[in-house]
């Protein structure tokens, strides 16, 4: 029985623009992570002309990748589904922590009633 040899594979995916790339990169600065360019990544079935990995920390694995097409950016987290999205902006903008609303605005009608702890306002 002899060495099979899988058959080629199809490139996928083409290079970010110089522009996307300062604007990924000073993303991923100010957000705190480090991007890596990996260039033809692949794996048997399929491989990527350009793809972005991001790490936390040297050292740690990939959080997600990116690519892109000649129709969208991708997304693929470590773990989840690949998104889709128009452009590497909207890309970013999807992947920006979602910020935690604060409410300032509520006023207590009554303390509730601790008991004989004697704690809060007489």
């Amino acid at each position: 029985m002899g060495n099979v040899q899988p058959g080629p594979t199809a490139l996928r995916g083409l290079s970010f623009s110089i522009a996307d790339l300062i604007l990924i990169g000073s993303w991923s600065e100010a957000i705190g992570v480090r991007m890596a360019v990996r260039l033809d990544h692949g794996s048997d079935t399929e491989e990527f002309e350009e793809v972005l990995a991001f790490h936390t920390k040297a050292g740690h694995p990939c959080r997600f990748i990116m690519w892109r097409d000649e129709d969208a950016v991708h997304v693929q987290p470590l773990i989840g589904r690949t998104r889709r999205y128009e452009s590497a902006a909207a890309a970013l903008a999807g992947l920006a922590p979602r910020q935690i609303v604060v409410v300032t605005d509520v006023k207590a009608t009554r303390w509730p009633d601790l008991g004989s702890t004697g704690a809060g306002p007489d």
